[in-house]
């Protein structure tokens, strides 16, 4: 006896919507894997700062103070990006500003590249391919782009 390998119409479109169906469950668990891969830091613990910023707890809020006495605050927000606000001159806290960039960890202020200026100093964050990012800010208040450093954490 020869079997026929042919489909009838009938047959091709039922494999047409298993093969559909397959697909779309195949796709369903896919997303409901990356979903669960990102969960941790989607369900990261959210505080709340001065001046209505809302920012990632683990990664803190780093203080540091000018030369002038003012103060200078950076976060980690929701976004991931990094945010500072400042004192002006009558020691009033400006608006939170994006200082972009994608961070994964606190921000670390570091000093040792100023050159003995005491306005310029720069943040390192660790970013999300695992090696730390740095901004600098020159002394007239400008900052560079964030720009990698050579060695990953």
């Amino acid at each position: 006896m020869v079997h026929d390998h042919r489909r009838t119409a009938p047959q091709r479109g039922t494999a047409i919507i298993t093969n559909r169906i397959k697909a779309g469950v195949l796709a369903a668990a896919t997303v409901a894997g990356l979903a669960l891969a990102t969960a941790p830091a989607d369900a990261a613990d959210h505080c709340k700062a001065g001046g209505g910023a809302v920012y990632i707890c683990q990664y803190k809020v780093t203080k540091h103070k000018l030369p002038d006495g003012g103060k200078q605050q950076f976060l980690v927000g929701t976004d991931n990006a990094v945010w500072t606000r400042w004192t002006d001159s009558d020691g009033d806290w400006t608006h939170w500003s994006s200082m972009g960039g994608t961070a994964r960890s606190e921000i670390v202020v570091i000093d040792r590249f100023s050159g003995g200026d005491p306005w310029q100093f720069s943040l390192s964050v660790e970013g999300n391919d695992g090696w730390r990012f740095v901004k600098t800010r020159h002394h007239d208040g400008s900052w560079t782009d964030w720009y990698p450093m050579p060695d990953p954490v």
